[in-house]
């Protein structure tokens, strides 16, 4: 069951958002079920992420890292390291060129 969570949170989270474009409400009265959903979605989401992933840091946890730019890659020229100031976390980036030339 812990496997199926994350999709049905953002499962519950994408039904809302389309009932609210959709405008379902005009159809048939559905006594905010779509914010309904998305709430649960959220809380779904935000339970398994609490409970599954091991930083220390409880922001951390469900995804809200404080990344500061630590350096350049040496493979890669245009790659960008950051590092997560509470938990230590690396993440790479690919710088993208801005566009494309003519």
């Amino acid at each position: 069951m812990r496997n199926k969570a994350p999709l049905t949170g953002y499962s519950l989270i994408f039904l809302g958002a389309a009932f609210i474009i959709a405008d379902a409400d005009a159809l048939f009265n559905m006594y905010y079920l779509h914010y309904v959903s998305i709430v649960v979605g959220m809380v779904i989401l935000l339970a398994y992420y609490l409970t599954t992933r091991s930083e220390k840091n409880l922001l951390c946890r469900i995804g809200f890292h404080k990344f500061e730019h630590v350096g350049w890659d040496n493979e890669v020229p245009f790659r960008l390291i950051y590092r997560c100031q509470r938990c230590e976390y690396v993440k790479r980036v690919i710088r993208s060129s801005g566009g494309g030339g003519m």
